[in-house]
């Protein structure tokens, strides 16, 4: 048996090594965090095969993307008080900035480069046309 004296200082050493492992996954996160969304997308998706069934990994992230969707929706309607209670606008940015992180994740998930499908979509929606404004009253 060890020393209580020992057996404290192996603890406090394990404490010490949690805490800087920590911050060194604060640091890359925070490094992360200002790459390009389809960077952090990648990893995240990276992360997310680690630990989810691949068969299965596309389904998911469909699924959370609607999640999300319908998250940025209901923080919505609180911010626009069309809800039984209010929320703040911060809640939409916050929810609203999930739904584009979930994009970007699930694009990778599925092997879609967002950024260029997001660009050709644009030309389709600039070249089609656009309907003639209401007569003013």
């Amino acid at each position: 048996m060890y020393h209580p004296h020992v057996t404290i200082l192996a603890e406090r050493q394990m404490t010490v090594r949690r805490i800087v492992q920590q911050a060194a996954d604060r640091d890359a996160a925070a490094r992360l965090a200002r790459a390009p969304l389809p960077a952090v997308a990648a990893s995240l998706a990276d992360r997310l095969r680690e630990h989810f069934d691949p068969a299965t990994l596309p389904v998911q992230q469909v699924l959370a993307l609607a999640e999300e969707a319908g998250e940025f929706t209901a923080a919505y309607r609180r911010w626009a008080g069309l809800a039984r209670r209010s929320g703040p606008w911060r809640d939409v940015e916050a929810e609203l900035a999930d739904v584009v992180i979930t994009a970007y994740v699930t694009a990778a998930v599925l092997g879609i480069d967002l950024d260029a499908a997001a660009r050709a979509k644009a030309e389709v929606v600039f070249t089609r046309g656009w309907r003639e404004p209401p007569p003013a009253a």
